[in-house]
């Protein structure tokens, strides 16, 4: 698929060299201080997105349509779940467990039906446009969330570069994810840029930060302002995520139990949702997890059994059931997207194409209703019929969870402010 550059020229790692030019860079410095005025009243406190990288077919998962004729219908059929009067796909069996913890909404619609857009659309909340360019999901979040002090507020495992994860938009390179690479199916895990050079140590590090101020001490006295003293303040802070333990603890996941690591599943991308779970533990505030493979133009429904759904139904599971027994779901929204769905008609490879007019995506925890579906769709699956909805109403409902509303700004670096959500307004029935 197609993904958003990085327009600014820059990548994480640039903001967390140490180099000759400057103790940390001034980077990771603006995102500690930028963060520092974001006080938020909010119940939930973090996000894990689960996306579905290609367009998954949430007609064979979330909205089977058993009555249909066969060339729309499919091969799977639906089962019950411990929702009442909710079915789903018959393939994903652990998820139907713990369907009363969860919403769906299956009236999700929009009209943009290409990877590449569509993905910059349901990643942002906003309708893309040549004019700006919208941050993602997780760049809000790491502005509006105060941050953890120690932990980055914005990660991403799966796909590098994925239009989902990768773009600020107008906030800045500063509000990018940290992508971490790579197996953590193998238990080899590191953040980007999230280190120091080879042969500089922690005690090179705190050298230099107090040469820096000795300097600044000196110059302090010919500067009336408090920037210097806001300053040293944040540069402590980014040493302090330097020297903190704590992302590498979350990321030792061998610390877990075995029982709790296969639930998970031992591929990479179950293995990377339990360490986003690890994550969001430790404070991070929004996480991404990709798993590619969902543009089934062909063999959608041998790829969806025998690959894809069993990959996610464990690592989803496990991820919402794993949160409730630590007490940490009321206060974590867990969202599972996609770009678009598929086309309700078969096509003659076994396949379904591209489909944005009728989609549905699943959510749970942070105080979102549970064991309810919103919207429907026609009996074809071919649009919503009832309470349809856009990226835009979603986006907002999420960060309604997060005590956000929708019509909150934040400022371009030109000063122009911008609502979150121009056109999205709150799902009201998904609010607990």
């Amino acid at each position: 698929m197609r993904t958003q550059p990085r327009t600014d020229g820059h990548t994480r790692r640039d903001f967390l060299r140490v180099g000759s030019a400057g103790l940390l860079g001034l980077g990771l410095g603006d995102l500690l201080r930028l963060q520092a005025g974001a006080k938020v009243k909010r119940r939930a406190e973090g996000v894990i997105l689960i996306w579905l990288n290609g367009g998954p077919s949430t007609i064979d998962m979330w909205d089977l349509k058993p009555d249909a004729p066969e060339a729309i219908r499919g091969a799977f059929r639906p089962v019950d779940t411990t929702a009442k009067g909710i079915r789903i796909s018959e393939h994903l069996p652990k998820t139907a467990r713990v369907m009363n913890r969860c919403v769906l909404v299956r009236s999700l619609s929009h009209s943009i039906p290409e990877h590449g857009v569509a993905t910059r659309y349901m990643a942002t909340g906003n309708l893309p446009t040549p004019a700006i360019e919208y941050p993602s999901l997780g760049s809000l979040a790491a502005k509006a969330l105060r941050a953890t002090p120690g932990v980055p507020p914005y990660v991403s495992f799966g796909e590098r570069g994925n239009a989902a994860t990768s773009g600020a938009g107008y906030l800045g390179s500063a509000y990018s994810p940290f992508e971490f690479e790579g197996d953590p199916g193998r238990g080899a895990i590191r953040a980007e840029g999230l280190g120091l050079p080879n042969g500089f140590t922690l005690s090179s590090l705190s050298e230099r930060d107090a040469l820096r101020s000795t300097f600044d001490s000196r110059f302090r006295a010919l500067d009336e302002s408090d920037l210097p003293a806001s300053l040293d303040e944040f540069n402590r802070q980014a040493l302090d995520l330097l020297r903190s333990d704590k992302t590498r603890k979350a990321l030792r996941l061998e610390n877990e139990k075995t029982a709790v690591r296969d639930r998970y599943g031992r591929s990479s991308f179950g293995q990377g949702v339990l360490a986003a779970r690890r994550l969001i533990e430790a404070g991070v505030r929004f996480a991404t997890v990709s798993l590619g493979g969902w543009d089934t133009h062909a063999g959608n429904f041998a790829s969806l059994q025998n690959t894809l759904l069993p990959q996610l139904d464990g690592a989803l599971s496990a991820l919402i059931s794993d949160l409730d027994d630590r007490g940490m779901l009321d206060r974590t929204v867990v969202y599972c997207a996609g770009e678009f769905g598929r086309t309700p008609r078969i096509n003659r490879a076994d396949g379904r194409d591209h489909w944005s007019r009728s989609m549905a995506v699943l959510l749970a925890g942070g105080g979102l209703r549970r064991g309810y579906a919103h919207g429907r769709t026609d009996s074809r699956g071919m649009a919503p019929a009832e309470d349809a909805c856009s990226p835009d109403d979603l986006s907002a409902t999420v960060f309604s969870a997060l005590g956000i509303e929708p019509n909150h700004e934040f400022k371009t670096s030109s000063g122009r402010p911008m609502m979150l959500f121009r056109e999205g307004k709150v799902i009201v029935p998904l609010l607990a």
